[in-house]
């Protein structure tokens, strides 16, 4: 059951019940997962059920050796989950950005490509700050991220700024151009914990939305909406996640202001901003401009009252708690 706030056991037991599906479909096609769940695993079992692999017969077990080896999976060494952990250009993930390269809109750029890339050293160190970071100032959201995101691939190219896809659940996928200084004056690490909070806050209403739905059925049959951060119309399912997204990263940077922020790659506790510094009013302005993309959602969702379930409209209730010390 999803909350606006982060939960780490709530987002525990969603995790179970996906890993529960994923498990069940392979074992019904002779295939064993391990009994943690892993992008891996859950991208065998998409295969599975797209009807991509033959019917289990006396050659299939050796097609299973020699696809699985072949595609990466490696379904048997995958024992443990560290969480958000940087990922290698995987085969899973690879195919996974195509799709969502082709997925993009019609009329949108796809020059710039998105494709799978190493971390650099660098790079890693900027996922380590962001960690310390968010362990420092909402611990309770690092907590709930480490429980449903397992992999966190990085992007080059300019045509996806980042994305989640259910067929490699428990992978986010974020350009590697959010590791670094906005224009705007923002902290790499703090555009970096932005990234995870929003990816993952998407995972975890991925995960969520199985158990315990936050719209009715009715709602699938409704026309694609406006939304705040795509030009596209989409499904009133994904003005939902878009509202708990905006909020929690709203509500992200007020922490930051109250708080503080982080300034360098030693680990060292963030140090607060000047008030008035270059760095506070980057980080007020994006929380500014989160907060209204969030109220904009959740007015728009309120509209539609026959649509939400009784969960979902607890947790855009939720949602606007977490607005609320922003508009005071």
């Amino acid at each position: 059951m999803l909350r606006a706030s982060p939960d780490v056991r709530e987002a525990a037991r969603d995790e179970a019940a996906v890993g529960k599906v994923v498990r069940s479909v392979l074992a019904s096609n002779g295939m064993r997962a391990p009994a943690a769940l892993h992008p891996s695993a859950v991208a065998a079992a998409s295969t599975v059920q797209s009807g991509r692999r033959p019917a289990l017969d006396e050659g299939a077990e050796r097609w299973h050796a020699e696809r699985w080896h072949a595609e990466g999976w490696h379904l048997e060494a995958v024992a443990t989950r560290a969480g958000l952990e940087p990922a290698h250009p995987a085969p899973h993930l690879i195919r996974s950005a195509d799709r969502a390269l082709a997925a993009l809109p019609a009329g949108a750029d796809r020059t710039g490509g998105a494709r799978v890339a190493p971390w650099r050293g660098t790079e890693r160190a900027v996922l380590d700050d962001s960690c310390t970071l968010l362990a420092d100032r909402w611990p309770q959201m690092l907590a709930e991220l480490r429980a449903c995101v397992v992999q966190v691939a990085l992007l080059e190219g300019s045509a996806i700024d980042g994305f989640t896809d259910f067929a490699t659940h428990g992978a986010i996928y974020i350009n590697r151009a959010r590791l670094g200084t906005s224009p705007r004056g923002l902290p790499g690490p703090v555009r970096c914990a932005e990234a995870l909070v929003h990816e993952g806050t998407h995972t975890r209403c991925n995960a969520a939305q199985l158990s315990t739905p936050f719209l009715t059925t009715e709602a699938g049959d409704t026309a694609p909406v406006r939304t705040p951060l795509r030009p596209d119309p989409r499904p009133l399912a994904g003005l939902f996640q878009q509202a708990v997204v905006l909020a929690r990263c709203a509500a992200l940077y007020e922490r930051l202001l109250a708080d503080g922020t982080t300034s360098g790659t030693d680990g060292t506790a963030p140090a607060v901003p000047a008030l008035g510094s270059p760095v506070a009013l980057a980080l007020a302005s994006r929380r500014d401009r989160l907060s209204s993309g969030a109220r904009q959602a959740i007015d728009a969702l309120y509209e539609r009252p026959a649509l939400l379930t009784g969960h979902g409209r607890a947790v855009l209730g939720e949602c606007d708690d977490l607005l609320r010390p922003i508009a005071a």
